[in-house]
């Protein structure tokens, strides 16, 4: 999701490899989506290819993807505000983000689903208690990244505490492979699982 267009060039790829099957996107008031099982011996192996196919089985609208893109930033940036053994893996997807980002620009958000909402009384109190726990376990959650200002834009070039070091990754990254074969598994849903087309 933090690397603009990524999912359009697997839809495109989906489509070349199969002609027969054209990718058509779930729009509606209803929606059915099918779960994904992954045995807990794989959990390791499973790959952006395995997600971008899970994306596509489930005919997620590419504008979906697009407008989870600020999710994906601030996902990358407590990333790198963590100790993680999967950092390097994080600088390769962020060095791969700004290339997209040069050449694409920030991907556009669905207007109905985008700004910031007022907190309810609530998410106040839920944060006072929050915050309160978090001083009295010495958590310096501003370091970490956690929160962000009411009005801000996370939507950033280069992260807040990180440089691009892997200058000569190329900007479309390894090819991508979705024809669905695949050993993904998936959980028929028994009345199928329904979600809302809005998250108003």
């Amino acid at each position: 999701m933090a690397r603009p267009r990524l999912y359009w060039e697997a839809v495109a790829a989906y489509a070349a490899a199969n002609p027969a099957q054209p990718f058509v996107a779930q729009y509606g008031a209803d929606l059915e989506l099918q779960q994904v099982h992954v045995p807990d011996n794989q959990v390791r192996n499973f790959s952006n290819n395995n997600v971008l196919r899970v994306l596509i089985h489930n005919q997620i609208p590419l504008d979906w993807v697009d407008h989870a893109y600020t999710y994906g930033v601030v996902y990358l940036e407590q990333r790198f505000h963590e100790p993680t053994m999967s950092l390097d893996i994080f600088r390769d997807v962020d060095d791969e983000r700004l290339q997209r980002l040069a050449v694409y620009g920030t991907l556009p958000a669905i207007p109905n689903w985008d700004g910031w909402r007022e907190i309810s009384k609530e998410d106040h109190y839920h944060l006072l208690f929050k915050r309160a726990n978090e001083v009295a376990a010495q958590i310096d959650t501003e370091g970490l990244g956690l929160y962000y200002y009411i009005g801000i834009d996370p939507n950033v070039g280069h992260l807040w505490k990180r440089k691009p070091v892997h200058g000569t990754m190329p900007v479309i990254g390894p090819a991508i492979n979705i024809a669905l074969t695949d050993s993904i598994i998936f959980d028929p849903p028994e009345d199928g699982i329904r979600a809302p087309t809005s998250c108003n």
